[in-house]
């Protein structure tokens, strides 16, 4: 009984790595950067940002030996083979108002990088958050095919000889796959923009005066 529980357990191994989901796509924003992040209004602000991804690729399988005779029922993992392969279709980025997006189809295991800048007008002095967004779309294509088998065996003799009768071995084929679209999202970032106020001309002309008053009054207590 003890082998027949062992080898139950091993199938169980077998069929949950077969039919376990497929690996996504990973993805992260490696830097995202402004040419200047306090400005005077009316200022064009610069940004850039530096990108990556990388598809999942999978392939496992094996085999086990026929196990020796176990009184009770046994199964036999015999073969197994899967592959789980994600291809790349889209890139997609947003900030500012302004978006940005690419269809490179990077293939399974295969990685990507690239770059992305923009111009954002601040016209009015205040505070301001850029937030950068942004995600992809893959394919998936799953595959698996696992040939088990199983039969029981009893004693013929118990007591005696103990010598086990076992059935034919009954076999059973599974093989199948699927594919499927899957997306993915670079976690969001954000870069603050100071705008400061430019003087009105009349403003300007008061703070001329200004200085021009001190400036004489220094004058006179010099003489």
């Amino acid at each position: 009984m003890l082998k027949a529980t062992l080898s139950t357990a091993l199938l169980g191994v077998i069929l949950a790595t077969t039919s376990a989901g497929a690996l996504a796509a990973t993805g992260q924003i490696n830097s995202f950067s402004a040419s200047a992040t306090t400005v005077a209004e009316g200022t064009l602000v610069d940004f850039t940002v530096d990108f990556g991804l990388s598809t999942s690729a999978v392939t496992n399988g094996g085999s086990n030996p026929e196990p020796e005779p176990a009184e009770g029922y046994q199964i036999w993992a015999a073969n197994w083979y899967n592959y789980e392969n994600e291809t790349l279709n889209s890139i997609w980025l947003q900030a500012g108002g302004q978006s940005f997006s690419d269809s490179p189809v990077l293939l399974p295991g295969s990685s990507h990088s690239g770059t992305w800048s923009f111009s954002v007008l601040f016209p009015v002095a205040g505070s301001f958050d850029v937030t950068l967004t942004g995600g992809w779309g893959s394919s998936i294509e799953t595959y698996h095919s696992n040939e088990t088998a199983s039969r029981d065996c009893y004693n013929e003799d118990p007591g005696g000889s103990n010598t086990l009768i076992c059935s034919s071995w009954n076999w059973t084929y599974d093989d199948g796959g699927d594919t499927y679209s899957s997306d993915g999202s670079f976690g969001s970032q954000s870069i603050t923009i100071n705008v400061t106020a430019v003087p009105e001309p009349a403003a300007w002309a008061l703070l001329a005066a200004g200085a021009v008053v001190v400036l004489a009054a220094r004058r006179r207590q010099v003489a």
